[in-house]
């Protein structure tokens, strides 16, 4: 196992863009990993940076728009698999979103 086990996690959603970013304890992430927020039934969303153990997004706030509080999602983490035409994935985090209750989404 290359050290990736799954986790639980909120993702709070607010009026404006989203910038956050999680680190993975166990160390760097490999090179050409790509780590993308996967919705159930909804959009995927690539990191906009991986440096180092730690993987950044920034989504704009009419790209939040479609998410739900209650909404689900996975953060997969995709490595290559030393040829051009195959990954190995792993969850990372699995979630769901939440919204305060006085923005009336």
């Amino acid at each position: 196992m290359i050290g990736w086990e799954p986790v639980r996690d909120v993702m709070s959603i607010t009026k404006g863009d989203l910038i956050f970013s999680r680190t993975r304890d166990e160390g760097p992430i490999p090179a050409d990993t790509v780590i993308e927020i996967i919705w159930d039934d909804g959009p995927t969303w690539p990191a906009t940076s991986i440096v180092g153990n730690t993987v950044g997004w920034r989504i704009e706030s009419a790209e939040l728009a479609a998410i739900d509080s209650g909404d689900t999602f996975t953060i997969w983490v995709r490595y290559p698999n030393g040829d051009t035409e195959t990954t190995d994935d792993y969850e990372w985090i699995k979630g769901s979103a939440q919204r305060p209750l006085d923005e009336g989404f």
